[in-house]
């Protein structure tokens, strides 16, 4: 039983993946657009931390971003389902919603678990055939790193910023020359 709660609640952490790799159509106003520079930094950064806290080679690298890549679709595909999910369970949804849609409300949320975990099984299997075990555990730290810290920028603090806007946050970083990122660029 503890296992297969670790295994879900590992398996919700990658759910922030298709939230990092959405691509924007319209170009943002000025302060969005700002705040998307920052988080493509933050991308460029995250695959400049994974070679080198990894200690990979360009070519594993590479493969390492096939992996990823590989998977962003499916990734993407039940993010959108959860989207569906979590939009029914707004509160104005459930006042008139009956039994029987209910149920299967409950149903969906289960498949899409079990999906989720079916999904972070396949991801996890072609990632040991890049990352040694170790290497892989160091790499999903990383990852929910910069969730996080792209998470903090969706809230409107910048890296480096607190909840007031003063220093405290999760800095990111950036420079020329980088090595590719994990992700796609951010458009």
């Amino acid at each position: 039983m503890t296992r297969a709660l670790a295994v879900l609640v590992l398996a919700g952490s990658f759910s922030l993946m298709p939230v990092l790799v959405v691509a924007q159509v319209t170009p943002p106003p000025g302060g969005q657009r700002h705040r998307m520079e920052l988080e493509q930094r933050l991308h460029a950064g995250f695959g400049r931390a994974v070679q080198a806290r990894l200690g990979l080679a360009p070519e594993e690298l590479a493969a390492l971003q096939e992996v990823m890549m590989s998977f962003q679709e499916d990734r993407m595909e039940l993010n959108r389902a959860r989207a569906v999910v979590r939009f029914r369970l707004r509160e104005q949804a459930l006042q008139d919603m009956p039994e029987a849609e209910a149920r299967r409300l409950l149903q969906e949320m289960i498949r899409l678990q079990e999906e989720e975990v079916d999904l972070y099984r396949r991801e996890q299997e072609q990632l040991l055939q890049v990352l040694t075990p170790l290497q892989l555990v160091r790499f999903y730290n990383l990852r929910e790193s910069l969730g996080q810290q792209v998470q903090e920028l969706r809230r409107g603090r910048g890296p480096g910023r607190g909840p007031g806007g003063g220093p405290g946050g999760m800095g990111g970083g950036s420079g020329e020359g980088s090595p590719p990122s994990i992700f796609p660029p951010l458009r």
